[in-house]
Parts: C-alpha cells; sequence; structure tokens
C-alpha cells in the first residue's frame, strides 16, 4: 500500500484519512476574501449568542459581497458543530 500525502499513518478502516492538523481552523475555501470571511465568522457568533439585530446588519453587509461560495461557506460554518 502506498502512502497517500497528507494521511495520517494511523488511517485504516474506522479511521479518517484526512490530514494531519489540529482539528477545525475558520480558514475556509481558497477564493474567499478574508473580510467575507471574517463577516461570516462574526454571522456565526451573533446567531450563536441570539443577537438578532447583528444577525441582520451583518448578513446586509455579507450580501453586498457574497458569491456562492461565500454563501456555502455560511451554511456549512452555522451547520458545524462547535
Amino acid at each position: 500500500m502506498t502512502a497517500v500525502p497528507g494521511t495520517p499513518a494511523r488511517a485504516g478502516p474506522g479511521k479518517p484519512a484526512g490530514p494531519v492538523g489540529r482539528g477545525w481552523a475558520p480558514t475556509g475555501p481558497a477564493g474567499i476574501d478574508p473580510s467575507v470571511r471574517k463577516t461570516v465568522e462574526q454571522i456565526v457568533q451573533a446567531v450563536r449568542d441570539g443577537n438578532d439585530a447583528a444577525i441582520r446588519t451583518l448578513l446586509t453587509d455579507l450580501a453586498a459581497v457574497a458569491d456562492t461560495a461565500a454563501l456555502l461557506y455560511l451554511r456549512e460554518r452555522l451547520y458545524a458543530t462547535q
């Protein structure tokens, strides 16, 4: 069996074969502007805090610059476990 770069040696049946790392990091998919990524993270925090006014304001800001990738990233972050 040939090792795949970025695959942990412990990967096997029932174990993830993803890249080795320290867990989730809010880097987002390539191609998303860092300011859009920051706005998405602020929206996620406002949702978790239940801050409706902030959610409305941030969604308005995001709508002005968002593309499909940004909206899919927002969806992914909102459904991610903490």
